[in-house]
């Protein structure tokens, strides 16, 4: 029988001992890290099954870091800080089921213009940012014109303002003609579809959520421990040996 006793390679007990005892940390360490590879999997996944997603569904999930007290990393949805929580408007991506109504489509439902029933999709005539959403500005006129802005002071159906005027712009409400229902933009003498209005909107599950994190996060975890021992006590223990 062959015994190999540390101290013959050189390995005090003491160091063995602190060595012993960073255990916990590297897991902490490995836990995090795989988690956040998770996420970053979880980014690439939006990506493929998304159009042109926003920074801000992309940064949709958030990281809860292990410590070595508490040796569990966890990986979820941010929950808004005073914004949409992330899985109110993912959720029927991930789960399948009916849209959440836009705050635009409430204003629009409590003044009466939207149905209850009904959602809106961009007209041809939408302005629409880099990635396919209606223009903040196009929205806030749309409701000012219509008389749903939530603040009253901001609401002008009355008339278009004078350097609307001079553009001939307005906003004006349209169902049961041959055209869709919807609001439409006169400029001059165009008619233009801005926001068609739709019954019921389903979506069908594009987002797997957490199928890519879990094929990622074990090859990532024995990569970050092997990376965290060789930093946090292999290093540690050659210079104290």
């Amino acid at each position: 029988m062959l015994k190999l006793d540390a101290s013959e390679l050189g390995l005090k007990a003491e160091v063995i001992g602190r060595a012993a005892k960073q255990v916990p940390f590297v897991a902490a360490f490995a836990l995090t890290n795989a988690i956040k590879d998770g996420r970053e999997g979880e980014r690439e996944t939006m990506r493929s099954v998304f159009d042109k997603p926003t920074p801000y569904t992309l940064n949709a999930l958030q990281v809860r870091p292990a410590t070595k007290q508490n040796l569990k990393a966890e990986l979820g949805f941010k929950e808004g800080f005073g914004g949409t929580p992330a899985w109110k408007y993912l959720g029927p991506s991930v789960a399948g089921g009916q849209r959440k109504r836009k705050r635009f489509e409430i204003a629009l439902t409590r003044a009466g213009i939207l149905r209850s029933n009904e959602f809106t999709v961009p007209g041809r005539g939408a302005q629409l940012d880099s990635y396919g959403n209606m223009n903040r500005g196009q929205i806030v006129r749309i409701l000012s014109a219509l008389g749903a802005a939530s603040d009253a002071a901001q609401n002008t159906i009355r008339r278009p303002k004078r350097s609307n005027r001079k553009r001939n712009l307005d906003y004006f409400v349209l169902r049961g003609t041959r055209a869709p229902d919807g609001v439409y933009l006169r400029e001059g003498r165009t008619v233009l579809p801005i926001l068609i209005f739709v019954k019921g909107m389903t979506y069908s599950k594009r987002f797997p959520y957490y199928e890519k994190a879990r094929t990622v996060i074990p090859t990532a975890f024995r990569k970050h421990f092997r990376a965290g021992w060789e930093r946090f006590v292999v290093n540690d223990v050659r210079r104290k040996a």
